[in-house]
């Protein structure tokens, strides 16, 4: 199984304020500008596109019955309704696709975007994209697998948090329903959007404690950024990673491509999702290949940041929806990640859909 064939406006001046980092007499930085998307609640619409590959709305049944019940309404893009099958493994053109995801950022009656699928085909449009419109219209986007490079040059490019989090064609069980709920919904009287997980001691590999803010998503993905102007930045941030149905020597070229990027030694922490069976040797003539573990050692061994195993995001059924820009703390010693979307001094209220 590939990444293709798994898984089957608000004003943006109240949106903009200065978050604070705990620990930050620890960073380079005292401060910095975010852009938080509205949170989401009853009344929310949401709207499904297809960035990259096509999908069918039968394959968003699980998704859209989530919204529905949290009482949102839908709206589905003609990425999805209308795919043209002579572009083959994208959904439309690029000029397409990429034009209807600047039209539901400008659409003021849209609050959250969802990426209906991966596949392939969202790096072709990231040079078509209005990031002044994304900008000044933030709002709660969410994906991964292919879509990691959309949500990553948003990030670098606005400075708008963006959610690495199920995509459309996703069946949602109760703890990604707890996860995702957490990061994106108004669920809380005080404003908090923090949700912990638990991992054990067999999923330390180096130990320590740290906070961050996070970047990261699809390993081979993130390489397919390097060198461009879209390239992600990881100093002082935790930086997660998953992968699937890559050979060992693959993950071992794309990790020191990434670490002669300079992307290990100025970050604070790693979070590893999933990657398959971590212990297994892959025939590799004339012998056979390192295991996962035996690579994921040579890499990071080396550094004194916190780096845990096996987490559960990533290509896989149980999903940690993770907010790229929002703000994550590792603790090996109490073995718990704990996300926190906002950590920031003051929150402005205006930031919730009224």
């Amino acid at each position: 199984m590939d990444r293709r064939t798994f898984i089957g406006v608000v004003g943006f001046g109240a949106l903009l304020y200065t978050a604070k980092v705990k620990g930050s007499e620890n960073l380079s930085f005292n401060s910095f500008e975010l852009i938080y998307p509205p949170l989401l609640k009853k009344g929310s619409k949401v709207a499904f596109t297809a960035p990259g590959s096509p999908v069918n709305i039968w394959e968003l049944r699980y998704i859209a019955n989530f919204f529905q019940k949290n009482g949102c309404s839908i709206v589905y893009g003609e990425t999805v309704t209308k795919r043209d099958k002579k572009f083959r493994y994208l959904s439309r053109d690029d000029k397409f696709r990429a034009e209807e995801l600047n039209r539901f950022f400008a659409d003021p009656s849209i609050h959250c975007i969802v990426a209906a699928r991966g596949g392939y085909g969202s790096i072709r449009i990231l040079d078509l994209l209005d990031y002044d419109t994304i900008q000044k219209n933030p709002k709660v986007f969410i994906g991964f697998s292919d879509i990691t490079v959309l949500l990553n040059a948003i990030y670098k490019k606005t400075n708008l948090v963006t959610f690495h989090g199920p995509t459309g064609n996703f069946f949602l069980d109760r703890f990604t329903i707890s996860s995702l709920e957490t990061m994106i919904f108004d669920k809380s009287n005080n404003g908090e959007n923090i949700f912990k997980y638990k991992f054990t001691k067999s999923e330390i590999l180096n130990p320590g404690e740290t906070s961050g803010h996070l970047v990261g998503g699809n390993l081979s993905n993130l390489v397919s950024l390097l060198g461009t102007e879209f390239e992600f930045d990881t100093k002082n941030s935790l930086l997660f990673l998953e992968e699937i149905s890559e050979h060992p020597y693959r993950i071992d070229r794309m990790l020191k491509q990434m670490e002669l990027a300079g992307k290990f030694k100025d970050c604070k922490g790693v979070l590893l999702g999933y990657f398959g069976k971590l212990d297994t040797r892959r025939n590799f003539y004339p012998d056979y290949s390192f295991t996962l573990r035996e690579i994921f050692d040579s890499y990071f061994k080396k550094f004194d940041f916190p780096v845990v195993l096996n987490l559960p995001f990533g290509h896989q059924s149980k999903f940690i929806t993770f907010p790229i820009g929002g703000f994550c703390e590792i603790s090996s010693k109490n073995l718990e990640i704990c996300l926190n979307l906002y950590e920031v001094l003051t929150r402005n209220e205006n930031m919730l859909i009224k």
